[in-house]
């Protein structure tokens, strides 16, 4: 609806909110311009999900991938603490704390 029709529409929808009885032909027209200004909303509002739902989307594969390079460093730490717990035990004969971080070797 461009702007010319909205203003019409509008003026419309101001005397039909203060009750007054529009004729057929502005009747028809009023609901003609409801009709429009609804599906223009409905597509509005798809192409915004639509571009929230993509957007969201490659968050979470960023996330995920995020999420799989911590997972691998994790690991990687776990056998560096490994590594070095055993070579602290075999060095001095004691056992840190008597807890290992990391049982073994992932």
């Amino acid at each position: 609806m461009d702007q010319a029709d909205y203003t019409r529409w509008w003026q419309l929808h101001l005397r039909a909110a203060r009750g007054e009885t529009l004729d057929n032909a502005e009747q028809a027209a009023y609901e003609a311009g409801l009709t429009a200004l609804d599906r223009e909303e409905q597509t509005t509002g798809q192409d915004a999900d639509l571009k929230l739902l993509q957007q969201l989307k490659a968050e979470v594969e960023r996330l995920e991938t995020t999420h799989a390079l911590l997972q691998s460093k994790s690991r990687r730490l776990d056998r560096q603490i490994w590594t070095l717990e055993g070579a602290y035990t075999v060095l001095t004969g004691l056992e840190l704390g008597g807890q290992s971080y990391v049982t073994s070797p992932a």
